[in-house]
């Protein structure tokens, strides 16, 4: 049995760090996709873009995003969509903390899998917002919004691709086997 191969990976098996213009840029492009003007009656069903990007980046390359970058997209998310200053901040909080807690585990699944395990995270953010909304008493609160948490927890798997395209990582997680014995 050669260690020197499970210690030490190289090629395919070892991948580089995403930089950060690959990290901030793609997260700028997904903030402007979701200022993109969407029919009304189609924006129920428009996900947070920036949100599922951010939650990519954290299990990803979590040196680059935090819970601080987090925190200032919700911000940003907030002073664009015109909600409650802090909202959208302490939700984006939570869901990275929640995604950097669970990043490790998340790393050994598939793409799909990734988004059935983070489905309730997309879910629970959506309905967070909704009911956070009512208890300060926005005007315009509608339960159809929530549909944008499935909408997202399916819009994980291109999202995946693409970004594993750009920053060169393999598309597939690597699987976990057993070394084969030499002959």
């Amino acid at each position: 049995m050669n260690l020197d191969n499970v210690l030490s990976p190289r090629g395919p098996q070892l991948i580089a760090p995403a930089g950060a213009r690959m990290v901030y840029g793609s997260l700028a492009v997904a903030f402007l996709l979701g200022l993109l003007p969407w029919p009304a009656g189609w924006r129920w069903l428009v996900p947070d873009f920036t949100f599922v990007v951010m939650l990519y980046w954290n299990i990803h390359s979590p040196h680059r995003a935090g819970v601080g970058l987090a925190c200032g997209l919700g911000l940003l998310t907030d002073m664009a969509y015109g909600t409650l200053l802090g909202l959208n901040g302490l939700l984006y909080v939570f869901a990275a903390f929640a995604a950097l807690s669970v990043r490790r585990r998340l790393e050994n699944f598939a793409p799909p899998g990734q988004a059935l395990q983070l489905a309730p995270i997309f879910l629970g953010k959506e309905l967070a917002l909704l009911l956070l909304g009512l208890a300060v008493g926005q005007a315009a609160v509608d339960w159809w919004y929530l549909a944008a948490g499935p909408v997202a927890a399916l819009l994980w798997l291109p999202t995946c691709l693409l970004l594993h395209r750009l920053a060169g990582r393999p598309a597939a997680a690597p699987a976990a086997t057993a070394p084969q014995p030499q002959r």
